[in-house]
């Protein structure tokens, strides 16, 4: 089976705590073990080491930021190959902030196989976010990031299974699973 699990990357500079609960809902849902990585570590260095057997990979931290001898997390993804999944963090009034599209089109421009974006909490507006042309995958909800041990309960949501079976149908399109 052909199977390139991606990396679970932030629109902006994502904290753990913003992150983790959907990249865990995430992982639960295709059954695989969460491997956490800062983008403070070397991209090549993390690529090198990455195990051979799947997992998730979720990267804290703003991957657009430059490193001072150059380049950055994003344009190594896209030299690597490596596919991503954006999440993206609603504002306070439950827009969905410009830096997705922004990051999106960076990474595009990076050749960085971007599978789709996931909205991690706020209200989830279907119609909104098909007008805005970015590829989303549908939204991990507050009540799931509420969920106090952070495991995966099919009765609190079904949006982590909607969200991870829109993220298997991308997959199989982009060629990265069958």
């Amino acid at each position: 089976m052909i199977c390139h699990m991606p990396f679970l990357v932030g629109a902006g500079n994502l904290t753990e705590g913003e992150m983790l609960p959907g990249s865990l809902a995430l992982a639960s849902f295709f059954d695989l073990p969460l491997i956490k990585f800062s983008c403070v570590q070397s991209p090549n260095s993390v690529f090198k080491s990455l195990p051979k057997n799947d997992a998730l990979f979720h990267l804290t931290g703003d991957s657009a930021v430059s490193f001072p001898d150059g380049g950055n997390w994003l344009e190594s993804l896209g030299a690597w190959r490596k596919p991503i999944i954006l999440m993206v963090l609603p504002t306070s009034s439950g827009e969905i902030p410009g830096l997705a599209a922004a990051y999106f089109s960076l990474a595009k421009s990076l050749f960085v196989p971007v599978i789709g974006m996931v909205q991690l909490g706020g209200v989830w507006d279907a119609n909104q976010r098909s007008l805005d042309g970015l590829p989303w995958c549908g939204c991990i909800s507050d009540e799931f990031k509420r969920l106090n041990n952070h495991d995966f309960d099919p009765n609190a949501s079904t949006d982590p299974f909607i969200v991870g079976e829109n993220i298997k149908r991308r997959m199989i399109l982009m060629g990265l699973k069958d």
